[in-house]
């Protein structure tokens, strides 16, 4: 097999996979090169250096960051449940919401909660310290913010079974709607974000442990604060600020919890910048890295990328969730598991994508009942 009918192989068993990057390339060179030396002849020995080559090609795609294309399977090592919030029924109008349990491999429903007397639904959920434990906040109006919101534990066992709902035992958020609702990996702190019953929109966090609630204020009625999240131990919280909810911003922020309260530009430190602009940003857990989605230019697919908070730059492309449909931005939610290697994102169709954030690799899963998607809320859990 000559050199040109080697090349023609190695296109046809890598169909469909992205542009090959220069270790890929060097990878082909060197597999070239072994074959003149070996003098392979025949068709057998042609085949067998393909082989080769094309197992060396994907790892090289690793390295570089570049990823195939979603695939079917469960990621190794992710949760094998995640919560969202569902509408129950779809369509009506004001909605009303459960909470469902999904198998993270099928996507099919494996338990649902309703809200208790009188709430007419949840606003958001969030893992609350382990894999098997979750926190959602219920309300008593779904068309118009009410001005107090209260949080419910319950539990799924190794089927996906849910528990009954238990109401936590911390103060009401009185300040509003909650959007967003996250909890740091060993389950002694909550943070939120709420608006409607106060002058613009106020982060909150609540300490499990002393039972106390601090609020910071974001500083213009015009701005949106999103995009929470919180390292494994409580102490940082990340978050962003856009001009427009949904509008990408180029800034995230860190904020040390036990700042006092206030306006909560006063004591956070700018941690990166984003010149393309950045839709969602998660603190890893030890607050050394963030994962940032990313679009480029209106209509552009979306970019997954992991950033170092410490100097601001871009470690690596971690992989591609994907393309809008038509130009407008197409903003992925995420949450991340409680170990911090695996990313489920989700948007306003029936699929979530698992991503692996070690390797990349993604598994496109369809979902029964779609969890409820709003750009400014949080409505999934893993």
């Amino acid at each position: 097999m000559d050199e040109t009918s080697l090349r023609r192989l190695l296109d046809s068993a890598l169909a469909g996979r992205p542009p090959l990057g220069p270790v890929a390339h060097n990878a082909l060179r060197a597999g070239l090169k072994a074959r003149r030396r070996r003098r392979i002849r025949g068709a057998a020995g042609g085949a067998a250096a393909v082989a080769v080559i094309a197992a060396a090609i994907p790892a090289g795609i690793g390295i570089l960051g570049h990823t195939p294309g979603p695939a079917a399977g469960h990621p190794a090592g992710a949760p094998e449940f995640f919560a969202g919030v569902a509408e129950r029924p779809p369509g009506q109008t004001p909605p009303a919401t459960v909470v469902n349990i999904y198998r993270s491999a099928t996507g099919r429903v494996a338990g649902s909660i309703r809200p208790p007397t009188p709430y007419r639904g949840f606003a958001a959920v969030s893992r609350l310290g382990g894999d098997h434990t979750y926190v959602a906040a219920a309300t008593t109006s779904s068309n118009a913010p009410a001005c107090t919101t209260h949080l419910f534990q319950f539990r799924i066992d190794g089927r996906g079974h849910p528990s009954g709902l238990t109401p936590l035992t911390v103060p009401e958020i009185t300040t509003g709607h909650v959007m967003e609702l996250v909890s740091s990996t060993d389950g002694k702190t909550l943070a939120f974000t709420a608006s409607g019953c106060a002058p613009g929109l106020e982060i909150g966090l609540i300490n499990l442990t002393t039972q106390q609630t601090t609020t910071w204020t974001v500083p213009h009625r015009d701005l949106s604060a999103s995009s929470l999240s919180l390292t494994a131990d409580g102490t940082r919280l990340g978050f962003m600020v856009a001009p427009i909810p949904g509008y990408p911003t180029t800034n995230a922020y860190v904020l040390p919890t036990d700042s006092p309260p206030g306006p909560v530009m006063r004591h956070a430190r700018k941690v990166l910048r984003v010149p393309t602009g950045a839709l969602r940003v998660v603190l890893s857990n030890n607050g050394a890295q963030a994962y940032v989605e990313t679009v480029y230019s209106r209509g552009g697919p979306l970019m997954l990328s992991q950033y170092s908070t410490t100097t601001g730059q871009r470690v690596r492309l971690v992989s591609q969730l994907g393309r809008p449909a038509g130009r407008s931005y197409a903003v992925f939610s995420v949450t991340v598991d409680a170990a911090g290697k695996h990313l489920l994102a989700y948007r306003d169709a029936h699929r979530v994508k698992m991503v692996s954030l070690v390797t990349g690799h993604q598994a496109s899963i369809p979902v029964a009942q779609i969890p409820f998607l709003d750009t400014a809320d949080n409505t999934a859990a893993w």
